[in-house]
């Protein structure tokens, strides 16, 4: 959903920035500006300032800079939405949404939000003051939490009562049942008898709750599962929230690490043994978006799974977004059969030993391969080195240093250099085997689109060199589909040559309109996809073909496109030429194609995510801003816009660099994963008052 631009501004021009980051961080005035340590890098001398009239904040030690909504973003690890929902609430300013039914839904969600909190209250002042928690009381004491960790974690008990928490809120039962508060099958609370947990997402929010059974001495453990969790709604994804990361991120950037572990209890014990930057995952494997959340607080992840087989194996499984995100992990070895939380408690040095002494994931993973292999005969040791080495090979040579192989090689045994050259041949048959991969598969993909292959796959007689089978060795003589003369590859004369790059010309114009085509019915999904409104951020310029430009003022022209488009497409299929493939051109800029990259950005946008959509139009107005600053290097010609002729040549000088200076600083910020929604809706905006500053063309 998008909020209105006049919103967003409201927002900025309420929020007090001093006020706002002196909650963080100690500001001292220094004349017109407030000065204080970054929070966002560790130093000892503050290059930290503040300008509370302008609203913008700037490090000079490490170049972070924004304002209150980027600082938000920044230190509560926020979209761009939920930030300035955040502010918007502590102004007392009601939003106002673009998208169709996205007002009434974050009403919904604001009422959920609304609905936990007030349960989160319950749950915990019935645990702290009634009488029939005072099991709940000795049980937490017994594991060692006092009242100071009571009240940290906002810990509670739900009573044994049928439906106490339902009366006590006094909301419809279908909305309770919608934030997880109330049993579905019957008009009772979801959780009974137990030890509450409030789940909070990243910026303290309460989202969901995990329900722990109270064990009670001399009886037999309660019927059912040990902890009960929310299921999946509106406002909670396990998938996206770790448990205790709004109390950790603070921690861990002092820390410069974050400690990942599998239970409530595991973190809370950590906590208590004095380490703070510790985050659970909730009842579900460690996934993607967890590792991106991890990574916006610490690149070292020191994973503290359990001791147990099942343990071991999840830590194996996050090697695959170890370079997505720049992290650094490494995996703690804790004592067989036990957990962090346990630890915690039995042994606290022994807990923060095992931390600090955590070792690399990829030597963790190769140890893993060794203690399963037969290093008793020359086979088995064989088949260890060449295993333990493709799991180095996913590396960079240059980080890997001769320490982290040596371990290894020692225990097969082999040479340290020895097993590095097996490395780097393990290194070599997985870029061979990728980049095999990458152009059978566009190979796949062009033959059914009855496309023709890309320039760089014809050699000099015309002939694709086309990667065929497994092996990757391309056509043999007599195979490839272009001979039609019975002769030997590249044997022919002079003029089949000729009609040969004549047709390789041809093909390749077909093939960039094609591309060209492409994007653009990449663009016009993510604007169909019913989970996001982007077409506010796409400005007509995005499209590289007439056609696309014209989809696109189809689509903005009014709310029936998809019946013009499907009214227009019907008529196109009576206009087709019927002649020659390589020499139509399918992409002129009348109805027919238009309505056609309609019709198929309309079945494709169905299989756009949110998520997928906004990074679709964040990358494509990049690619813009790209081609921006080219041309106003180049020329001076500014997009949309004709500089006004009475403008004397030095005006025109500095307008023209202040435009470049402006797309230079903005550029980076588009592949920054938290700022480059933002920075897309800042370059709109920009496009927008150029038009109203200056005479359009």
């Amino acid at each position: 959903m998008s909020i209105r631009d006049s919103d967003v501004q409201r927002v900025r021009e309420a929020t007090d920035l001093v006020a706002l980051i002196g909650r963080r961080v100690s500001l001292k005035r220094v004349g017109s500006r407030h000065v204080g340590l970054c929070p966002f890098h560790t130093e000892k001398t503050p290059s930290f300032s503040v300008n509370g009239a302008a609203g913008f904040y700037h490090c000079f030690g490490c170049k972070a800079s924004g304002d209150a909504i980027t600082f938000l973003r920044e230190t509560e690890h926020l979209d761009f939405v939920e930030a300035v929902e955040q502010l918007a609430a502590a102004a007392s300013i009601e939003l106002t949404y673009d998208a169709p039914g996205a007002q009434s839904a974050n009403r919904h969600r604001k009422e959920l939000m609304d609905l936990l909190e007030q349960a989160a209250r319950y749950y915990h002042e019935h645990l702290m003051s009634s009488p029939d928690a005072g099991d709940a009381r000795a049980y937490l004491r017994r594991r060692g939490y006092d009242r100071d960790t009571v009240l940290k974690w906002r810990l509670g008990y739900a009573p044994t009562l049928w439906d106490a928490l339902c009366q006590h809120l006094g909301a419809p039962v279908d909305l309770l049942r919608k934030a997880g508060l109330a049993s579905a099958e019957q008009e009772s609370d979801f959780f009974r008898g137990r030890v509450m947990f409030p789940i909070c997402d990243a910026s303290g929010r309460v989202v969901s709750f995990a329900g722990r059974v109270l064990p009670r001495s001399g009886e037999p453990p309660p019927k059912g599962p040990k902890y009960k969790n929310t299921a999946s709604t509106t406002v909670y994804d396990k998938s996206k929230v770790l448990y205790g990361l709004h109390l950790a991120k603070q921690a861990a950037r002092t820390s410069e690490r974050i400690v990942v572990c599998e239970g409530h209890t595991d973190v809370i014990g950590c906590d208590l043994s004095g380490i703070s930057e510790a985050v659970a995952t909730c009842g579900t494997a460690l996934t993607k978006q967890h590792a991106e959340l991890l990574s916006r607080s610490a690149k070292r992840i020191v994973l503290a799974f359990d001791a147990d087989a099942a343990g071991q194996t999840a830590a194996e499984r996050v090697h695959q977004w170890e370079r997505e995100f720049g992290l650094d992990i490494f995996v703690a070895t804790l004592p067989p059969g036990s957990d962090p939380g346990d630890l915690a408690t039995s042994d606290p040095p022994a807990l923060r030993r095992a931390l600090d002494e955590a070792q690399p994931l990829h030597t963790f993973r190769a140890e893993r391969i060794l203690e399963r292999a037969d290093l008793d005969s020359p086979a088995g040791r064989d088949r260890a080195a060449d295993e333990a080495a493709e799991v180095f090979a996913v590396y960079p040579s240059e980080i890997l240093l001769g320490g982290d192989l040596a371990p290894i090689a020692g225990r097969i045994p082999m040479d340290v250099e020895k097993f590095r050259d097996r490395v780097d041949a393990a290194r070599h048959r997985l870029d061979d085997r990728a980049a095999a991969e990458r152009r059978r598969e566009t190979a796949r993909s062009y033959e059914a689109a009855d496309h023709a292959y890309p320039d760089d796959w014809y050699d000099d007689g015309g002939y694709p060199d086309y990667p065929g089978g497994d092996d990757d060795t391309g056509y043999r003589d007599g195979d490839s589909p272009y001979v039609n003369d019975g002769s030997d590859r590249g044997s022919g004369s002079g003029e089949t040559r000729t009609s040969h790059s004549q047709r390789r010309t041809a093909r390749q114009r077909n093939t960039d309109a094609r591309k060209q085509a492409d994007a653009d019915l990449a663009l016009l999904a993510a604007a169909a996809s019913p989970h996001s409104d982007v077409l506010s951020l796409m400005v007509p310029e995005m499209f590289g073909t007439p056609a696309g430009r014209e989809a696109f003022a189809q689509m903005t022209s009014d709310e029936g496109w998809r019946e013009r488009a499907a009214t227009a497409g019907h008529s196109s299929q009576d206009n087709s030429s019927g002649g020659d493939p390589e020499q139509d051109d399918p992409f002129d800029a009348d109805v027919g194609p238009a309505a056609e990259l309609l019709l198929a950005a309309d079945v494709a946008g169905a299989q756009v995510s949110e998520e997928d959509a906004k990074d679709c139009v964040a990358m494509a107005m990049w690619h813009f801003v790209r081609a921006t600053i080219d041309s106003v290097s180049a020329s001076g010609d500014i997009p949309r816009m004709e500089l006004d002729r009475s403008l004397s040549a030095d005006a025109q000088f500095e307008f023209r660099h202040r435009c470049l200076r402006w797309l230079r600083d903005i550029e980076p910020k588009l592949l920054d994963l938290d700022e480059r929604i933002a920075a897309v809706q800042a370059v709109r905006d920009w496009l927008d008052s150029l038009g109203e500053a200056e005479p359009t063309g």
